[in-house]
């Protein structure tokens, strides 16, 4: 997979890494993943959904522009990729009926594409779901090469996820 990848967007991936390494705050990490990953794929924003096994829900530990989503584990685009544990790329989201408008429209944002990506942890337990959401440039919608930057972190990734998340 890393031979399709950009070798400036597969550096930055790898410093990503090293950075995990030596950062040891739960906060920190979250931020310096999604800071990273929206620098590399040029995007507005980015959600981070883990989920709760005994509310069946997902709750937002990291989400640009709004304080706090919760939302069932069977609802929207991240509800979707969450049962399926399949990526789903969306460069028109008005036309899907999985999307769910609410918190557009609560926070005021207008949401056009969405390439949402499972988390999958150790032995394909499905820990929550990541969304990135509108490319900066307000034309382009997500490719193949986001999909498989975003996937190469996420594989990657997990394991500090998955543990963080038992530390917290």
């Amino acid at each position: 997979m890393a031979k399709n990848i950009s070798e400036r967007k597969l550096n930055r991936l790898l410093e990503l890494n090293k950075k995990l390494g030596f950062e040891n705050d739960f906060s920190k990490r979250i931020d310096l993943i999604s800071n990273t990953i929206k620098n590399i794929l040029n995007v507005d924003r980015c959600t981070i959904f883990i989920h709760d096994d005994n509310s069946k829900s997902m709750w937002s530990v990291y989400i640009d522009g709004v304080s706090y989503i919760e939302v069932p584990d069977n609802t929207g685009i991240a509800g979707e990729v969450y049962k399926t544990k399949k990526t789903i790329m969306l460069n028109n989201v008005q036309n899907d009926p999985n999307y769910n408008s609410v918190i557009d429209e609560a926070s005021g944002y207008v949401t056009h594409c969405i390439l949402s990506v499972p988390i999958i942890g150790y032995g394909g337990k499905v820990l929550g779901v990541m969304q990135l959401i509108n490319k900066i440039d307000g034309r382009s919608g997500f490719d193949e090469e986001d999909e498989k930057v975003l996937g190469y972190v996420l594989n990657h990734i997990s394991a500090y996820l998955e543990v963080m998340m038992q530390e917290k």
